[in-house]
């Protein structure tokens, strides 16, 4: 259009000729010429537009027909600091230095070699992978220096990948997210953090006549016939239920998910990779092959696509020739120790019957990694140091199942310390409940209580009996109190509220409730997510707090 526009101020400023026709002439040949030079241009900018399909946007994403390929870019403005910039990695006079943090897609569940498979290994064999499995944000948002010194301590990463997308909805996960976001951008000021926008088929689903929302896995087991993600009976069953007029549709959380990770991309000028996706979730049995038999994993496919679409992004982006390292002072500080992976903990543990459990999950034998957790039958006792200069929060990370009732105890934690004259100070019980509202087994982070510089005894006690595996636990962290989240999980029960209890119960209605098992207030099977139940939660740990243990030492 600018060409045109000038093309005709030139031809407004030429001496013609005063016929009529030959003005007449002179505006015929100046407008094809205009339509053509608009024609071409429109042209040049589709063949573009189509050779790269992506685009940069401010909030939100574009869709086409068959498939998600947007990205976000949020400007992290100038960076005022020396080093040159190359505006391709093809450019740059050395290899890229990768890291990425994520779950158990991001580890390499569903693919065939987890140390060449995964999108961070397919980009750079030398990539540093720190994602762990059955975890969430939490875990670098407690330990990303811990984390880090054990991979790589003096590495300065060009490009940080998190994979936590799945993990958006409550908002304890929310804020530990954007927390790990932070204390990257603060080590790794110049580096490009690309944030995973994931999606699997149990994203999808539909509305019953009731209004109930079917879950595409509850969906398969219709009838009993639960057919596998990749067969040929799945394809014609999904199919015919298209035919039947199922409405298939994401599921009502996505747009929930997606918005809190724009924002949290937006905190630290970050960029959203998307993987393929259909824009109909009709349309999604072409992509099966992304996928794992489980339906939530990415398989090698999967990994590809995404290493692709993060590999055309990357070229389109400037990397710093010598970055910048943010000091630990300011990242924050934490001293983790975790025994999941290795199952050895170096920590001083005691207690009858403790000992370090070791259990393998479901998939291939390449895998070849144990999952490991201290289990504590009758209780015991974990002595822990903080060796920093500062008062710190310590959490625990223990095993956590679902739906309930749960194969895990509601267990008490106290914190005990010395004195200035070796008085032994003991903090208030907290009580971690390890039974989720949903289908899972993973690793939790419990905030227990703040811990001075020096040695410190955590003790560990069941209160609930009957369940089918002791309280498990897989690490101890040490954070920096201003790096502290909610952790939904681990409950503070006070005097008045057992008293409270109490008078609003006569003695004939207490005197049978004797020894309750937490299962009794269980809630039942429920697709809600957690935070809206927390308030009942609470409700079902105090009365059992109360009536199980307060009452009972009284």
């Amino acid at each position: 259009k600018t060409v045109a526009q000038k093309s005709l101020h030139q031809f407004s400023r030429t001496k013609m000729p005063l016929s009529s026709h030959g003005f007449r002439k002179c505006i015929t040949n100046t407008s094809r010429a205009t339509t053509l030079l608009l024609l071409t241009a429109t042209i040049v900018t589709t063949c573009l537009w189509m050779r790269n399909d992506t685009q940069r946007i401010w909030f939100g994403t574009a869709e086409n027909n068959s498939y998600d390929r947007r990205f976000l870019d949020i400007s992290r403005g100038d960076i005022k600091n020396e080093g040159s910039w190359v505006s391709s990695q093809r450019r740059i006079s050395r290899e890229i230095r990768f890291a990425a943090f994520g779950t158990s897609i991001t580890w390499g569940h569903g693919v065939e070699n987890p140390e060449k498979d995964v999108y961070p290994k397919l980009l750079s064999l030398s990539a540093d992978n720190l994602a762990i499995r059955a975890t969430g944000p939490a875990v670098p948002a407690l330990c990303l220096k811990s984390m880090v010194d054990k991979a790589n301590p003096d590495a300065v990463y060009d490009v940080v990948f998190l994979e936590f997308f799945h993990r958006t909805l409550l908002q304890n996960d929310v804020d530990s997210f954007t927390m790990t976001a932070q204390r990257i951008r603060t080590r790794y000021p110049d580096a490009l953090i690309i944030f995973i926008r994931d999606w699997n088929p149990t994203d999808i689903g539909y509305y019953d006549e009731s209004g109930d929302w079917v879950h595409i896995n509850t969906w398969n087991l219709i009838n009993g016939n639960r057919e596998e993600l990749h067969s040929l009976a799945y394809k014609h069953k999904f199919e015919e239920s298209v035919q039947n007029g199922i409405n298939w549709v994401w599921s009502p959380k996505t747009d929930e998910r997606k918005l809190a990770l724009d924002e949290i991309a937006a905190s630290v000028g970050g960029y959203i990779v998307s993987l393929p996706k259909p824009h109909k979730p009709r349309f999604f049995l072409q992509y099966r092959n992304l996928f794992d038999p489980d339906g939530h994993h990415l398989s090698n496919a999967g990994h590809n696509e995404l290493a692709e679409e993060i590999s055309s992004l990357l070229d389109t982006l400037q990397i710093n020739e010598t970055p910048r390292l943010g000091a630990w002072d300011d990242a924050g500080e934490d001293v983790c120790v975790s025994w999941f992976r290795s199952g050895n903990c170096v920590l001083e543990v005691h207690g009858e019957g403790v000992q370090m459990v070791s259990w393998m999950s479901n998939g291939p034998a390449i895998y070849n990694q144990r999952k490991n957790a201290l289990s504590f039958p009758f209780g015991g006792d974990i002595v822990i140091n903080n060796p920093t200069m500062k008062t710190m929060d310590l959490y625990l990370d223990f095993m956590a199942e679902g739906p309930p009732p749960g194969i895990y105890p509601l267990t008490e934690i106290v914190i005990e310390s010395r004195g200035p004259d070796q008085s032994v100070i003991l903090s208030e019980p907290r009580y971690i409940d390890p039974t989720e509202s949903w289908r899972v087994h993973v690793i939790k982070p419990a905030f227990i209580n703040t811990v001075l510089p020096g040695e410190h005894i955590v003790h560990i006690r069941p209160i609930e009996y009957g369940k089918d595996q002791p309280f498990r636990i897989t690490g101890i962290n040490l954070s920096e109190t201003r790096f502290r989240f909610d952790t939904p999980e681990a409950y503070s029960v006070q005097p008045e509220e057992c008293s409270s209890l109490v008078e609003k119960k006569s003695p004939a209605a207490t005197s049978h409730l004797g020894k309750l098992k937490l299962s009794f207030f269980a809630d039942p099977k429920t697709t809600t997510t957690k935070h809206n139940l927390h308030e009942f939660d609470r409700t079902k740990i105090v009365n059992y707090v109360c009536n199980n243990v307060r009452l009972t030492n009284t």
